[in-house]
């Protein structure tokens, strides 16, 4: 009998099994990681916060401390300048970055339907824009927003951590940042690192590193977030 090729080869059941494992487990360990960058406040969490869906992980506990300058994990990865940036993630798997921007209106003022938008950068491939797959934005990264009494002010939460909030503040015609806290520090967050560990079948984070800007000092923040 010959060989079968690779064009005759099809999944297996188990081979779809797997597959779609490690995809739920990445969506699980990286949930996490933007639920950090987002509300920039795992400190504060209880330790033992599930990541979900699909893992057993857990926060172990979180540090923060102010440095001199922001740091630059990852030198070779490009950094997205997008126009209305709020923050960014990127991962130690390789270059692509989620972004999220402010989403105005034509007079400068927040869409009150969806003030924030997040995508993909895909700096692996040409840098093109991807949207978020639908799992990815129910599930893990897709980002919402809670109207307040001020239009100028929205509150946010990441899916994957709907408890924890962050406050969105208009700072002027088309300006707007992102106000989180860590610990008893109140501060802006830039972006965050995810160290992710993927020997084996399943992936796992081994770290989160959320970087930001004290409000109070103007120092560069570093919050460590430890994943058991």
């Amino acid at each position: 009998m010959p060989a079968e090729s690779e064009q005759d080869w099809r999944p297996t059941p188990m081979t779809r099994v797997v597959t779609c494992r490690r995809a739920v487990a990445r969506l699980g360990a990286f949930a996490l990681a933007v639920g950090v960058l987002a509300v920039g406040s795992l400190s504060q969490a209880q330790e033992g916060t599930r990541i979900r869906p699909g893992t057993e992980q857990a926060v172990s506990g979180s540090s923060v401390t102010l440095v001199e300058e922001v740091p630059v994990v990852r030198p070779d990865f490009p950094v997205p300048d997008e126009a209305g940036m709020l923050f960014y993630l990127q991962r130690s798997t390789n270059s692509n970055t989620i972004v999220y921007v402010a989403n105005f209106r034509d007079d400068g003022t927040l869409d009150p339907d969806e003030p924030v938008v997040a995508y993909w950068r895909r700096f692996n491939t040409t840098g093109e824009r991807k949207a978020l797959k639908m799992v990815e934005d129910n599930f893990a990264f897709g980002v919402r927003a809670q109207a307040t009494g001020d239009p100028n002010v929205f509150k946010l939460y990441v899916v994957s951590y709907p408890e924890r909030m962050a406050t969105l503040k208009l700072v002027e015609p088309g300006r707007a940042e992102v106000i989180a806290t860590a610990g008893e520090r109140t501060f802006r967050p830039l972006y965050a690192y995810v160290d992710v560990n993927e020997d084996g079948l399943m992936p796992s984070v081994r770290e989160v590193r959320v970087m930001g800007r004290d409000l109070a000092t103007g120092k560069a923040l570093v919050e460590r977030i430890q994943i058991e």
